[in-house]
């Protein structure tokens, strides 16, 4: 059995209360994300880029996107 592809990267996200659609959607398009689940206690799951990134790549990705201004909290998804 050939090992399983990589999987593109997920990662759980909570906007600021104060975010603007226009910003999210900002937010979404400079980090080629789109939402993949919506809202379950506040928390949206993202698809980050639409290929495979390593390990690190990946935690990189996610801990600046935590850094942005209307993230309250970025997390790897499960």
């Amino acid at each position: 059995m050939p090992p399983a592809a990589p999987a593109p990267v997920h990662a759980l996200v909570r906007f600021a209360p104060e975010a603007l659609l226009a910003d999210i959607t900002a937010l979404l398009d400079s980090y080629q994300a789109s939402i993949i689940e919506g809202a379950k206690g506040g928390l949206f799951k993202l698809q980050l880029g639409d290929g495979p990134l390593s390990k690190a790549d990946a935690d990189s990705l996610i801990e600046k996107l935590a850094r942005e201004k209307i993230v309250k909290l970025a997390v790897p998804a499960p």
